[in-house]
């Protein structure tokens, strides 16, 4: 299985806006789409949040190996109802370690 380790805490948002970020390295990587052209990461930063109207999401974003954010545009795993880093990654096909 394709795993997935903790790094560490990342600022996101203005304030506590941007919720709970944590980076990860994967073992493998992930693809994500930038203008035309198809990149792949071996970082993502996850974050969890609390929408204004009371949802739980935890995104996955694409990352450099310093944690800033490659693309806004969230990736395979995303998920809405938990706040669960484990569990997106989990959807994603990877084994936090």
């Amino acid at each position: 299985m394709k795993r997935a380790m903790f790094i560490k805490r990342v600022k996101m948002g203005v304030g506590n806006a941007g919720g709970d970020a944590l980076q990860y390295r994967l073992s493998d990587p992930m693809y994500f789409e930038a203008g035309d052209e198809r990149h792949k990461t071996h970082d993502v930063v996850v974050s969890s949040v609390i929408t204004h109207n009371g949802e739980k999401q935890s995104f996955i974003f694409p990352s450099d190996r310093d944690g800033n954010i490659l693309s806004m545009k969230e990736l395979e795993g995303s998920v809405t109802g938990s706040l669960d880093h484990e569990k997106a990654l989990e959807r994603a096909g990877y084994e936090v370690i």
